[in-house]
């Protein structure tokens, strides 16, 4: 099966001398990205700009590992052919086609392209933002932005197609950002199209949407403004009856925002930092650390060396017998040392199957960080080690600045604000699929904000039955170590319980 395509003249000229594959295979172009059988390349024709992208056979070992994932291969330029066309069906601004071709019905060994105009006068919304240009612009605007973005998506979405690389860079507008002009969704190579669209590649499309904007600190309140467009619908209804769509969009978008930093943050990888990483690392025949490079003085380093002598010269704040942990004067900073011990034999034996909780916390802490809950400021994680397990492992955090939640509480002035704070708290914890594991008062400071510490039980869930069961068993132990000390929180407890 072959097809050539040329309703553009100027690119028709182009290809009429030759094998047409040999031709798109060798233009000469700004190579834009190139995968392990596909190339995109911008290039110029009698004054005329093109985007060309070439694809060859995958081979059948790459055929069947998507087919092992329950997911289709990218073949070859056809669907992106049909893609676009299906988005002008649906009044979707897209890349102009100039030409498409293809040959042969084996995936593992056909070949295609597909050449499109050049968007003039455009830049990606991800580029607007690096550049500062988006987040000049004036909240009405911003707005404005916003809703087209949700009806394009909405459009697409309910017209039987999804994008599956749904992120900021594909959408193309205005370079001077007029809101009143055209925005142009590209990449479509992966796209599917349907009679309907599956809730679960719509969400996986809006979590990536959300994924692309995390960095540049979208609100909250866009976040929700952004959905009721795309559900048409008010705020209310949003909340009560798409809380499922949302939660599974919003879990998808921070799982993939965090894979990068797990795999940078990771304490068991041999791989090297690049220079611009904020973490340095080391490992050594029976040790390992990871820890944050602006914290890394002399000073720390000498402690790391010789961890045990500062347990001991350390002043002692706790000593039991699952953990230990002392206070140090570093320079201006005070830090922590929290040391976890080996109890005994059984709990060797179960370590053998878990993290650290050392590791565990410095985990948990950028997890918690990046929906904005403010934590203790982990700054190394260090564990012994055997050829079998973890031994003793080790967390060096800031101290906290503020006071202990309960000694907040009798501040008349701080109680409203700090039931909003708990409240908001177990909200993001819902955003990111966690649960604190012991969520009693003593482990919350306050200082203008709440701050969380003892992160070494938290643990991330894939079912949000069982994250719903495990926060609502942290909200239970929180109501209840208030009630021990005497506090009333009965406005935060209905809040929290309904």
């Amino acid at each position: 099966m072959s097809k050539n395509f040329f309703p553009d003249q100027n690119i028709k000229e182009l290809f009429s001398e030759g094998d047409v594959y040999d031709i798109a295979k060798n233009i000469q172009g700004k190579i834009f990205r190139e995968a392990a059988n596909r190339v995109t390349k911008e290039f110029n024709h009698n004054g005329i700009s093109y985007f060309i992208k070439f694809h060859e056979g995958i081979g059948w070992a790459e055929v069947f590992k998507n087919l092992l994932k329950i997911r289709l291969p990218t073949v070859g330029a056809k669907t992106e052919w049909k893609a676009i066309n299906k988005l002008r069906e649906l009044d979707i601004d897209c890349p102009e086609v100039a030409a498409v071709c293809y040959k042969g019905i084996n995936p593992a060994n056909s070949q295609s392209f597909i050449v499109t105009k050049s968007l003039v006068n455009t830049i990606s919304l991800e580029d607007a933002l690096k550049q500062k240009k988006f987040q000049a612009l004036g909240p009405k605007i911003k707005r404005e932005f916003v809703k087209k973005i949700a009806e394009i998506s909405k459009k697409m979405h309910d017209g039987g197609m999804n994008h599956r690389d749904f992120y900021l860079c594909h959408f193309h507008v205005d370079i001077d950002l007029d809101v009143k002009k055209k925005i142009y969704l590209i990449d479509l190579h992966r796209a599917q199209i349907r009679r309907r669209v599956p809730t679960r590649w719509a969400t996986k499309d809006i979590g990536g949407l959300f994924h692309s904007i995390i960095q540049f600190g979208i609100s909250e309140t866009d976040c929700y403004r952004f959905l009721s467009t795309y559900f048409n619908c008010s705020f209310r209804r949003l909340v009560r009856e798409k809380s499922s769509f949302i939660n599974k969009s919003r879990f998808r978008a921070y799982s993939m925002h965090m894979k990068p930093i797990l795999q940078e943050i990771d304490i068991n990888s041999k791989k090297q930092f690049p220079d611009h990483s904020i973490y340095q690392k080391e490992l050594g025949s029976n040790y390992r650390w990871i820890g944050k490079k602006e914290f890394l003085s002399d000073s720390i380093l000498h402690i790391l060396r010789n961890l045990d002598f500062y347990m001991k010269k350390g002043k002692v704040i706790k000593k039991e017998r699952g953990h230990f942990i002392v206070s140090l004067d570093v320079g201006k900073n005070k830090i922590f040392i929290k040391k976890y011990q080996v109890k005994n034999f059984w709990h060797l034996l179960r370590k053998q199957f878990s993290k650290s909780r050392a590791y565990n916390s410095w985990i948990a802490a950028h997890w918690l960080n990046t929906v904005g809950i403010e934590t203790a400021k982990p700054i190394v994680v260090f564990e012994k080690f055997n050829t079998f397990t973890t031994l003793d492992s080790y967390l060096l955090s800031l101290a906290i600045e503020g006071s202990p939640l309960k000694e907040s509480l009798y501040a008349s002035d701080h109680l409203r604000i700090i039931s909003a704070r708990i409240a908001s708290f177990f909200k993001r914890l819902r955003w990111i699929g966690f649960n604190h594991g012991d969520a009693k008062s003593s482990n919350f400071f306050f200082k203008n904000n709440l701050i969380v510490f003892d992160l070494d039980i938290s643990r991330r869930r894939n079912l949000l039955m069982l994250i719903d069961r495990k926060i609502k068993k942290d909200i239970l132990r929180i109501i209840r170590s208030f009630d021990d000390d005497g506090v009333s929180l009965e406005p935060l407890s209905k809040r929290l319980l309904k």
